[in-house]
């Protein structure tokens, strides 16, 4: 008995469109779960920076200066804060 598998055109086009589907949806689910990981990996990282650090170490300065009462010190403080917060990307805290 000789037995030959026949592949129709139809078959192999629904196995075809079947198996990209399955890629896709694989492709798609991965990129869901690896890229907000990847991406809270790289704030860290940068808010680990020392822009970061300085940022954080100048709001802590210029709350001080402002219960001080030296709102012109605290309002500088204030600024280079910022501009620390710009230069790093950190995450913002004030």
């Amino acid at each position: 008995m000789n037995m030959k598998i026949r592949m129709t055109i139809p078959k192999l086009k629904t196995i075809v469109i079947t198996f990209v589907s399955i890629a896709i949806v694989g492709t798609l689910s991965g990129t869901a779960y690896f890229v907000p990981k990847y991406l809270k990996e790289q704030q860290q990282i940068r808010d680990a920076s020392r822009d970061c650090v300085r940022y954080r170490d100048f709001l802590l300065a210029s709350d001080a200066w402002e219960q001080e009462g030296d709102t012109d010190q605290a309002e500088g403080v204030y600024a280079l804060a910022i501009h620390h917060f710009k230069r790093g990307q950190c995450t913002q805290i004030h």
